[in-house]
């Protein structure tokens, strides 16, 4: 091969990669900011109108709330598990730094078949 036409395709490739890298970086940022699987405290503004965590998941990322095969998602805090959805209703959104969501698929891989709805884990403000 050319020297001229190598340096082209090297060009090319760089180019490539750059621009796959450019949209990795930007994924699945959708309403409420940040990626589909995190919530940050930022995005729990005033104007929302609402002061449950469930109330903002529901509004931000109704697909958290929706498990698999009949199971609901398991409720993390602080590291530690403390049930299913109902939680997400004992906390206000004040109370949250971020939530953030593992899906059913890795959650059962990581923690079993009884976490078959998915995790959703949650840092509390200090």
């Amino acid at each position: 091969m050319r020297p001229h036409k190598l340096n082209r395709s090297m060009v090319a490739s760089f180019a490539l990669a750059l621009g796959l890298a450019g949209c990795a970086a930007a994924g699945g940022a959708g309403m409420g900011g940040g990626s589909a699987n995190e919530l940050l405290a930022a995005d729990f503004t005033p104007d929302m109108q609402v002061l449950t965590l469930y109330q903002a998941v529901q509004r931000l990322r109704p697909a958290w709330l929706r498990g698999r095969g009949g199971q609901s998602p398991r409720v993390y805090v602080d590291g530690v598990m403390r049930g299913g959805l109902d939680e997400l209703e004992a906390l206000r959104v004040d109370q949250v730094q971020t939530a953030e969501r593992m899906s059913p698929a890795d959650a059962t891989t990581r923690y079993g078949t009884d976490h078959g709805g998915g995790v959703i884990f949650i840092v509390l403000r200090r």
